[in-house]
């Protein structure tokens, strides 16, 4: 029995991009799995996949989408199309772009914008524009051409920070981020720690304390700002316990299925963790809410024995050489296991 391999993508646009893999290089990894003759399953296949042993004869794939970015419409349809293959695409509910309903699809490579990943995402996130997501009318069309299977990445797509506060990449202006608004709880301020944010949708909710804020709006420079994010005692409190996480995250799913059932008539049976974070409490909460299947970041095949709700995906590379390299590496259980026991410097490409 060969192991499956979920390939995670994030948008599909005409040259490489931050955050994206190019078309060419798209189409080179689709092709290569076509070739070697992988069937390419949605999410009712894999649920089959993981209770039937007569499901797992040959090599089995399958293709997941994050966001809901509308260039995976414009650019990656046709290519999927033409190897006869099928994708999961995980929408954030809160990310859908209002559109016009019963309006025709209109966006193609001739006319679509494209708009830089981190702009895009501050734009939604700030309620600015999202035309670089897909609409619900979009949504359902590509349900209905039988090649995208629309499954859920949650209500909100933010973060906060974490407890504790972590690494921390650099300041604001210098660094920054697009949830750093939504973390703050106002605009950001010169001196704002850009640090490794946490989904809201994986543990309650923290915030920067009053103190440590006003110190690093007095302090000179960053390189005395990140002094004080060193030596601080108390940079980061919770805002929100554990009860509180647990009613909210019940509301965010609960919000989003509804949106599913009143735009596309269907409840999601998958969910995508946001930013690939989870706890056990919250995916709990998940498997309350109705969802069978939930999808993480952790790099792996999967097996019959994989937690449902936690199944690993892989990083799709955005050079079809890297793609060759991981394939390889990652549907041969010894291959796996060496890189499980010597990590990535084993591994230099992966």
């Amino acid at each position: 029995m060969q192991p499956l391999l979920i390939w995670t993508y994030h948008r599909i646009l005409p040259e490489p991009a931050p955050g994206a893999v190019d078309v060419a290089e798209f189409e080179s990894q689709i092709a290569f799995l076509a070739k070697k003759k992988y069937r390419f399953l949605d999410t009712a296949g894999l649920e089959n996949w993981l209770t039937d042993p007569s499901a797992r004869s040959g090599p089995s794939t399958m293709l997941s989408f994050d966001d809901g970015w509308a260039d995976n419409l414009v650019w990656a349809t046709s290519i999927l199309k033409k190897y006869s293959a099928r994708a999961m695409i995980a929408v954030s509910t809160s990310l859908t772009n209002p559109g016009r309903p019963g309006t025709p699809i209109e966006k193609n490579p001739a006319n679509f914008k494209i708009i830089h990943y981190k702009k895009a995402l501050e734009d939604a996130a700030c309620e600015q524009g999202k035309e670089s997501f897909l609409s619900w009318d979009e949504l359902s069309r590509m349900r209905e051409s039988g090649i995208w299977d629309i499954q859920a990445h949650g209500h909100s797509h933010l973060g906060s920070y974490p407890m504790p506060l972590g690494k921390i990449r650099g300041f604001h202006p210098e660094k920054s981020h697009w949830t750093m608004q939504y973390a703050l709880g106002e605009p950001p301020f010169e001196g704002a720690p850009r640090a490794e944010f946490k989904s809201i949708l994986s543990a309650p909710r923290a915030a920067l304390t009053p103190d440590f804020v006003e110190a690093l709006k007095k302090a000179p420079d960053n390189t005395a700002r990140m002094d004080i994010c060193k030596v601080h005692p108390n940079p980061v409190q919770a805002i929100e316990t554990e009860a509180e996480f647990l009613a909210r995250l019940g509301e965010d799913f609960q919000q989003c299925r509804q949106l599913f059932a009143e735009n596309l008539g269907t409840e999601p049976i998958a969910l995508v963790w946001p930013w690939g974070q989870d706890s056990a409490p919250s995916r709990q909460e998940a498997l309350k809410a109705g969802f069978r299947l939930a999808f993480t970041t952790r790099k792996d095949a999967v097996s019959p024995t994989s937690p449902r709700d936690m199944l690993p995906r892989i990083a799709a590379p955005q050079t079809f050489e890297k793609f060759k390299r991981q394939e390889c590496i990652f549907k041969s259980a010894i291959l796996r296991k060496l890189r499980n026991i010597f990590g990535k410097k084993t591994f230099p490409q992966d």
